[in-house]
């Protein structure tokens, strides 16, 4: 500013030198000195272009490019402070001076050549004529502050134009000027423009340049949208109630504007809220940087959120040169680059809110980063990065990184845990700490993966706390508590699986009822109660668990059989919370499931297997019973399950390489196919034959595209004999298969690996092995294929319609070692339910009022009552074809040419009825050429919907009876088995039939 001043001064006293030799060449009268612009008045405008013409004469100088630039006539009439000194900041100040009638003339002075200028004559001859050039050269101008003006200007933009009331302010095209500190209001939307601030002279008007944006929407194509290039400080307020963007396009800047960014301040920028702080801004910088800053950056109040999307460039999103500070408000960021960065200073946070997402460093500094209040969640590939000193004095911190924790913290006043963890932890899995009573003393969530984290609170003392990663507890290399320090620092933190703990485990408590809230538009529930029900498509809902209210949930039905057959509305449903929200969970809990009970009148089938399962210490789901809601109104009784490929895999993987498969099945290979191809050891189910493709099973969890693992445990478990064994321990955890198959086995759950369809199971693999996880319960204990009758299945290979040949898996049976494991599994169960008379009475006085309660039962309650009660003669178990089963080619009486069985079963090629009371006739004589299902409720008062036959055009012939009869009978057995009766025969045979 001091060299153009300079070059004014020297211009203005060559011209006047050159006609009078510092001399006016008329009387003052003459003249309208103070007139700068030529308008014929003395005014403000005539200061601003004094201003201007100093600031940046190539473009308001006496040659500048502007239409409207200071003229050399001009230039004369402005120079009226010290006059013949050339024009200098002085001559604007007098202007006003003389305006606001502190003077009574101008020029106001003169000056004097004896004085403080200085000037010196040269004489040239050019053609015999003499010519004398008087040069002067002005003083270092004296910085005379502008008194301050109340400035009050609205902006209002549209689309291509801007158009404004008051002053300081100059609209040309998409692009308004504003020379001037004071305040600035602006409101609308550019389709591609500018905010441009430039004060000719920010020492001589060095208030703030106030944007007060009021409802902007402005889009900055091919140049920054707010770009202050000169003002001694530049504030943006966000309007109480507006919310405001800030974009570039889709192209990068060119020429001088290359690296700029959304916003560019060559000198302080803050950004601040209104009084009541309610508003927004939102950056979206596609190509550029979203805010650069020369010197110091403050963010104040209000919410600004700020995208960068250039993944190539990986551009930053906040970056002041000399420091950026947080003092309040709250400051949103993704990043493909770094989120705060300071290049040259510190950064400093001292109150409000701060998220960070990004790519890079979530916060760097070069000098310093001190962090002494408000509430901060730094997420990134690096935490925190200093090259100095890194400070936490106060506020609540979380940074997470997956290159590095942080570098530099030494030191911290405030209690500071420093956490490695041993395995890299997916987003949506939020980090907590409790106190000694089991309180909640810290919680944040973390929007990216993360293997290392910081976690420091003023709630955070000197005592004893829990640490939980996913809503799970967490241990450490030396223990299961953690302390707090300055700071602490904690290696291989990892599941506790020895003290297991969830903070979500209140949902899954068996000792009491739960109750989960659908919320949805009734519309929008009768809708999605149509086809998207059939279909298994997702819809959104809120969702209340036991009083606790999650926004926008994913729920859709599930199952097969389950809901396939459904009649009232019961489906089977999951929930997955953060399908819209992606930082959804109920603490750390991300999906579940509900099931409905399906052929199982006790409602305790699936509770009895897992709670066998917890007793051994299996590896299995956590359930609990709930009521199912929907708009306040009960909708059914539901029974509540951990979803294992999320919240399960989290809770047992214990390392990166850690993969869950689900076994399911695949049609038409060879060996089987279709609905029943895992029938006769056919390999189109999850097997583990030889044949087996390893793509029967779904990876659901971990990074194992290719199966590497299952193909792995394929061959060993096929080439593994009862000579050569032990090596099976290296890539299987041979407990947990021997405990599924002893609760598989000792409750008949034969719709499983241990039956003749080899799914409803799970292997999760992790720590370098396989473990076998019980799913899926509900045929269990005399309601599969034969009903009853299975409670006589041998207890010593744990199969049923199944043999070694095609359940590689139970090979581990034929090894004395692993059957004495498996033999003490069987009688740690039988021991745990001794007197399954008390243990299924518990329960059912628990639930029968919500069983009674439950509009959608798909039973009577009497139903219930026989299926939980202990009956006078025990279990009946039929024969003569009375339990159904399968009679694959037909055959006399048993699934022969007359009825495939008296109470049901499968006659595969029969002739008449396939049953007296239903089954499958596969291919029947009289009844073909239709698919016909006869639905026959035991119970009376049963939906006419669910009794109604359906006839589809195809080549079934016979019936389906659902429900059978008394003591088994039809595909499923009866729903009438009680459990208890079950139990008991089952332990009888069992101690009879067990090895010693």
């Amino acid at each position: 500013m001091k060299k153009k001043s300079l070059i004014a001064g020297i211009l203005s006293a060559c011209i006047v030198g050159s006609a009078a030799a510092l001399t006016l060449s008329g009387s003052a009268a003459d003249k309208l000195y103070g007139d700068a612009n030529l308008d014929g008045a003395v005014d403000m405008s005539d200061c601003v272009l004094i201003m201007q013409s100093l600031a940046n004469p190539s473009k308001y100088g006496t040659t500048g490019t502007y239409e409207k630039h200071i003229t050399l006539e001009g230039t004369d009439m402005a120079d009226v402070s010290e006059r013949g000194n050339g024009l200098t900041s002085n001559d604007a100040l007098s202007i006003q001076r003389y305006l606001l009638g502190i003077i009574k003339e101008l020029p106001e002075s003169y000056s004097s050549t004896a004085g403080s200028t200085t000037t010196t004559a040269a004489t040239t001859v050019t053609n015999n004529a003499t010519t004398t050039v008087i040069t002067t050269t002005a003083p270092e101008p004296t910085v005379t502050t502008l008194p301050k003006e109340d400035v009050d200007t609205k902006i209002h933009l549209k689309g291509s134009s801007i158009t404004v009331e008051g002053k300081y302010a100059e609209a040309n095209g998409s692009k308004v000027t504003i020379s001037h500190s004071g305040s600035y209001t602006i409101d609308g939307t550019l389709d591609d423009g500018q905010i441009y601030v430039e004060v000719p002279d920010a020492n001589a008007d060095p208030d703030t340049v106030k944007l007060v944006f009021n409802g902007v929407n402005i889009t900055g194509k091919n140049a920054p949208a707010v770009l202050v290039k000169n003002a001694d400080k530049t504030s943006i307020t966000l309007a109480d109630g507006t919310e405001n963007t800030l974009s570039d396009g889709t192209s990068p800047y060119a020429g001088d504007n290359q690296t700029d960014a959304v916003i560019e301040a060559k000198d302080d920028l803050t950004i601040k809220g209104g009084d009541a702080g309610t508003g927004i801004l939102n950056i979206t910088a596609n190509v550029q940087p979203a805010i650069v800053c020369n010197n110091d950056i403050k963010f104040t109040g209000g919410t600004t959120n700020i995208d960068t999307l250039n993944e190539t460039e990986a551009n930053d999103a906040v970056k002041g040169k000399d420091s950026v500070t947080v003092k309040g408000g709250q400051l949103n960021i993704k990043s493909e680059g770094d989120g705060i960065k300071s290049s040259k200073g510190s950064v400093d946070i001292e109150d409000g809110e701060v998220n960070i997402k990004c790519g890079k460093d979530a916060i760097q500094a070069e000098t310093a980063i001190n962090i002494s209040g408000g509430k901060i969640g730094a997420f990134g590939d690096k935490g925190l990065t200093s090259a100095g000193t890194i400070g936490i004095t106060g506020g609540e911190l979380l940074a997470t990184a997956t290159d590095n924790q942080c570098e530099n913290l030494t030191s911290t006043e405030q209690n500071t845990l420093m956490l490695d963890f041993t395995k890299e932890w997916t987003k949506n899995n939020p980090i907590a700490v409790t106190d000694s009573s089991n309180n909640i003393i810290f919680d944040h969530n973390t929007p990216k993966k993360y293997k290392y984290a910081i976690v420091s609170s003023p709630e955070i003392g000197s005592g004893e706390y829990k640490l939980f990663a996913g809503g799970i507890k967490m241990k450490h290399s030396s223990g299961s508590t953690f302390k707090g320090g300055n700071p602490a620092a904690y290696k291989d933190v990892n599941n506790d699986m020895e003290n297991e703990e969830q903070l979500y485990g209140s949902f899954f408590d068996l000792k009491q009822i739960h109750k989960i809230e659908v919320k949805m538009p009734d519309n929008d529930w009768s809708t999605f109660m149509g086809a998207p029900a059939q279909n298994e498509e997702w819809y959104p809902c809120d969702l209340v668990i036991d009083g606790e209210e999650i926004k926008n949930v994913g729920i859709r039905t599930k199952g097969n059989s389950s809901r396939m057959m459904v009649s009232n509305g019961k489906y089977s449903f999951r929930f997955k919370l953060d399908k819209y929200e992606k930082l959804n969970n109920y603490h750390g809990l991300t999906e579940f499931c509900v099931n409905n009970f399906y052929s199982d009148a006790s409602c305790m089938r699936d509770l009895i297997c897992y709670d066998a399962m917890y007793t051994i210490d299996g590896v299995a789901p956590k359930s609990s019973y709930t009521d199912m809601y929907v708009n306040g109104k009960l909708y059914s009784f539901y029974f509540a399950l951990e979803q294992p490929g999320t919240t399960l895999a989290e809770r047992y993987a214990i390392d990166d390489d850690s993969n869950l498969y689900k076994a399911t099945e695949r049609s038409n290979q060879a060996g089987g196919g279709g609905m029943w191809g895992g029938f006769g050891g056919g390999d189109s189910y999850s097997t583990f034959t030889e044949k087996m493709p390893v793509s029967n099973l779904d990876l659901k969890f971990g990074n194992d595209e290719q199966l590497t693992h299952l193909e792995e445990l394929k061959t060993a478990i096929n080439k593994m004999t009862t000579s050569n064994y032990k090596f099976i321990e290296d890539i299987m955890d041979v407990p947990s298969f021997l405990k599924g198959f002893a609760v598989n086995s000792v409750m008949c759950n034969y719709d499983s690996y241990n039956g003749s369809l080899a799914h409803n199971y799970y292997l999760i693999y992790t720590g370098g092995k396989h473990y076998f996880v019980g799913w899926d319960y509900n045929l269990c204990l005399g309601i599969f294929m034969d009903g009853a009758s299975s409670v006589n299945s041998d207890i010593n290979t744990s199969l049923y319609n199944a043999t070694v040949d095609n359940r590689p898996f139970a090979k581990l049976l034929q090894i004395p070692e692993y059957y004495d494991m498996y033999a003490g599994y069987v009688k740690e169960i039988m021991n745990y339910y001794k007197n399954p008379e008390q243990y299924v009475s518990n329960y059912a006085q628990m639930i029968r009022p919500h069983v009674e309660a439950d509009p959608r039962f798909a039973f009577s309650v009497d139903q219930f009552v026989t299926s939980t009660t202990k009956s006078a003669n025990g279990l009946q178990v039929g024969g003569n074809g009375g339990n159904g089963g399968f009679n694959w080619n037909g055959g006399n009486n048993n699934g022969g040419n007359n009825n495939g069985g008296n109470n049901g079963g499968f006659n595969w090629n029969g002739d008449n009825n396939g049953g007296n009371n239903g089954g499958f006739n596969w291919n029947g004589g009289n009844n073909g050429g239709q698919w016909n299902f006869q639905f026959n409720s035991d119970e009376p008062d049963a939906d006419a919907e669910f009794d109604q036959s359906w006839a589809f055009e195809g080549g079934f012939g016979g019936g389906f009876n659902w429900n059978g009869g008394g003591g088994g009978g039809g595909m499923f057995g009866s729903n009438s088995v009680s459990v208890i009766d079950f139990l008991l025969k089952r332990f009888e045979v069992i101690n009879s039939t067990l090895k010693a």
